[in-house]
């Protein structure tokens, strides 16, 4: 028996107040008496009663009491298992996220869970139908409102454990959102309850009647490689590796690296306490284009996060063209400040075809057409295709910042800068205003096409901007975010996630290895590209070609940390006491199982068959009998 409503158990106390009432009751009888002088007698006896009487046996007493518990019992909602579903309609959702690759016994998470859901399946009965949910980083409707166990058995064989996590608050919210639409309906969730946070307000809006979690897993105990970083020192190629415990007991293994070629380069022994981390340093590694790190722990529940690449930060220098036909000493001298930028100059506007280059910066021209790379422009003087200008304006006013969290206003103090005429510029989609006088914007930042583009509306010969200490900082901040990608690390993915990916301006046919082998061809154009990352994790070459030769730029993607803490926890719906498995991660058995053997989980996942309509009828059935013996007099 399972109590759905255990939070009303106070509502019992009626019973011992009940009772209270009979032992406080005074019971009067009337009597003739033969003399006014017998008043005196009755008064003694009635001071002399005792204020508390002893029960005696009352079936009106009786009635009451069963007729309270009743009602106790009815708002308690009691109900009992029952195998399949108890709604009409049941919306089902499978976790598929990283941590559910994680071994329990012989199976995985994922196996059990699956297992759980044909069930579910197996026990539907012809009125019933089942709608199948996968909670992947979009949640993914397989099959809707099907009665039919074959298409349900065929829509569940088509889901994959993936390496990357669930979003299980939009999960959550579409399976609300599907079971509202339907009368009598009913959401069960199979799975670990890791990967990803539910908002309380959310978790309070669930009704424990119809929501049902089934937990499968109990292990806990995995260690992961968090960070692994390797750069170029004086002393030659060093590395940096961090080790995490996620665990509850300390855990020892190896740590072994590998080059690009898979020979052997370094290897070390480790012990980890639980929940704690460990760093190892790898000093002098022999040069190679990337690193792998691999670790190797005895009954590790999770294998995914034992191997990370590591691509060493080599930064090559960015050609960056000025074109200035009146000359601009101001921004000479800054753009020497620009580290590796390669500055050339050029007194027109470049032709069509044109050697392309990383970054352009033009003073007080506008080309036809944007050129491949990212650009500054700085006094436009002109419309084109791509900007709308409208002329110049005499400037309105004190100059405000209008973005003062964005990345190119870091740290510029505008308060004393002074502009006396301003460009104004039509509506540029994509870009966004970040510095204005009165209502004329000054800057802007954004994209245009598929290059990165800054804009400043003003002559710096026709301000006093050079001259103040935001300049030098204003024009290193946007020449940092206008570098192009071959200068910077593509940095790390992660599986199933979007990210965005830089190109090497002028390049022609690229290609994309993914670690499967799988060749894409990239047709993408510009300085960026995004690209969908496949449910991979490993190492990633982008191959450009470049006057004849083939470059290549490699980077790791990795699962997130959150999939590693594969501790289970459970998802409580207001009410509780409907869910099965463990709360904060505390899993149902405190060791972790012996190999091969099957972790001892609930039962396949279960409905509920609820009594709490009979123990009202019956209430009121008992209240209509005392009702009648009060009016009998007995």
């Amino acid at each position: 028996m399972q109590w759905m409503a255990l939070h009303y158990l106070w509502v019992a106390l009626i019973i011992p107040v009940i009772l209270l009432l009979y032992l406080l009751k005074r019971k009067y009888e009337d009597r003739d008496v033969a003399s006014i002088l017998l008043w005196q007698q009755m008064l003694a006896n009635l001071e002399a009663s005792r204020p508390f009487q002893k029960l005696k046996r009352n079936l009106l007493l009786i009635l009451q009491l069963l007729a309270a518990a009743l009602l106790v019992l009815a708002l308690l909602q009691p109900a009992l298992p029952t195998q399949g579903t108890a709604t009409t309609h049941t919306v089902m959702v499978i976790d598929s996220s990283g941590s559910m690759q994680a071994k329990e016994g012989d199976s995985t998470r994922f196996d059990l869970a699956k297992a759980e859901a044909e069930k579910l399946i197996e026990h539907l009965r012809g009125d019933q139908t089942m709608t199948l949910i996968e909670a992947g980083r979009e949640p993914k409707v397989l099959i809707a409102k099907s009665s039919e166990r074959e298409d349900l058995q065929k829509a569940l064989s088509a889901i994959h454990v993936r390496q990357g996590t669930a979003d299980m608050a939009t999960t959550l919210s579409l399976a609300q959102a599907i079971a509202a639409t339907e009368p009598d309906s009913g959401i069960v969730w199979i799975g670990d309850g890791g990967s990803d946070t539910i908002p309380d307000t959310q978790l309070r809006s669930l009704d424990p009647r119809t929501f049902q979690f089934v937990q499968v897993g109990v292990t806990k105990e995995n260690v992961a490689l968090g960070t692994f970083v390797t750069e170029q020192t004086e002393a030659g190629m060093s590395g940096l590796v961090r080790i995490d415990n996620h665990g509850v007991r300390s855990r020892t293994g190896k740590l072994v690296v590998y080059d690009l070629n898979r020979r052997l380069l370094d290897a070390a022994s480790f012990t980890v306490g639980a929940g704690e981390s460990k760093t190892i340093q790898l000093a002098a590694l022999p040069p190679s284009a990337a690193y792998e790190a691999v670790l190797e722990v005895p009954g590790d529940a999770l294998d995914d996060d034992n191997r990370l690449w590591s691509v060493p930060f080599a930064a090559a220098q960015t050609r960056a063209v000025l074109v200035a036909p009146q000359g601009n000493r101001f921004l000479h001298e800054v753009l020497k400040l620009g580290g590796n930028l390669q500055v050339e100059n050029m007194n027109t506007l470049p032709k069509p075809g044109a050697k392309p280059a990383d970054l352009w910066v033009f003073d007080g021209v506008v080309p036809d057409k944007l050129p491949e790379g990212n650009v500054l422009l700085i006094a436009p003087n002109r419309a084109t295709d791509w900007l709308p200008y409208k002329g110049l304006v005499e400037a309105g006013g004190r100059l405000e910042l209008v973005e003062k969290a964005d990345p190119l206003m870091q740290y510029v103090d505008v308060k004393d800068v002074h502009v006396a005429k301003v460009a104004r510029l039509g509506e540029l989609p994509g870009m966004k205003r970040l510095l204005k006088s009165g209502d004329d914007p000054l800057i802007y930042s954004g994209t245009i096409g598929a290059s990165r583009v800054v804009i400043v509306a003003f002559d710096l010969h026709q301000s006093d901007f050079p001259l103040r200490p935001a300049f030098p900082i204003f024009m290193q901040n946007a020449l940092t975010w206008l570098s192009p990608a071959k200068s910077l690390p593509i940095g790390t993915g992660y599986p199933g996630e979007p990210m965005t990916i830089p190109l090497t301006p002028g390049a022609g046919q690229r290609t994309l290895t993914l670690p499967d082998g799988t060749v894409q061809q990239v047709t993408a154009a510009g300085s960026s590209f995004v690209y969908q990352l496949p449910e991979q994790t490993g190492l990633f070459v982008l191959n450009e070609n470049q006057a004849g030769q083939t470059v290549k730029r490699m980077f790791p993607v990795q699962m997130r940390e959150a999939e590693s803490a594969i501790a289970p926890h459970t998802i409580y719906a207001a009410g509780g006491g409907n869910q099965h498995g463990t709360e904060n991660g505390q899993s149902a058995k405190e060791h972790e199982q012996p190999a091969g053997v099957t972790p001892n989980q609930q039962a396949s996942p279960l409905g509920y068959q609820e009594f709490t309509t009979w123990f009202v009828l019956l209430a009121l059935l008992i209240l209509f009998a005392e009702w009648r013996v009060y009016q009998r007099g007995y």
